[in-house]
This record gives structure tokens, C-alpha cells and sequence, in this order.
């Protein structure tokens, strides 16, 4: 990994919109785990505000993603989230 991509001072905060079909959900990135391959979200939904823990996973490209959903069928990619504001 560069040094550039284990900074997890680049994704601090940034935020990720996703439509699930039913509602828009979005993702703000509290913490990124290197060493663990995990990420920390609060995801809000409907008005709900919720916070977990997920397990990264490198893709053939090596992009990094997390699996979301209820049966985490959803890939989202790290490099996806933007800083609030840009």
C-alpha cells in the first residue's frame, strides 16, 4: 500500500450517498483501521443515525470496499467517498 492510501486522514469524514431502492443512505467514514482492515461508518437512514464496524476487502484491482446491506450484497468502494464540501 502507498502512503497515500494508508492515511486515514484522507477519507476522515468524507461521506458516501447510496440508493437502496427504498431510501437514500449515507455513509460518513469515523474511522479507517489499516492494520485490522476494518472501517468505521455512521450510516444514516430515514432520519436514523446508526454507527458500525466493517471488515475491509480488496477487490481484483485493489481497490478497497466494504459489504453492506442485508445480506451485504452491496460492494462499496472507499475511494467512492468525497470530503463534505467538495
Amino acid at each position: 500500500m502507498s502512503k497515500k492510501e494508508t492515511s486515514a486522514n484522507k477519507y476522515y469524514l468524507s461521506e458516501f450517498s447510496y440508493d437502496d431502492g427504498e431510501y437514500e443512505i449515507t455513509f460518513n467514514i469515523i474511522d479507517l483501521d489499516f492494520v485490522n482492515r476494518t472501517i468505521t461508518v455512521a450510516i444514516t437512514r430515514a432520519g436514523k443515525i446508526t454507527q458500525n464496524t466493517f471488515p475491509l476487502f480488496r477487490d481484483y484491482s485493489g481497490k478497497l470496499y466494504f459489504e453492506f446491506g442485508r445480506f451485504f450484497e452491496n460492494k462499496i468502494d472507499i475511494n467512492d467517498f468525497a470530503k463534505v464540501g467538495d
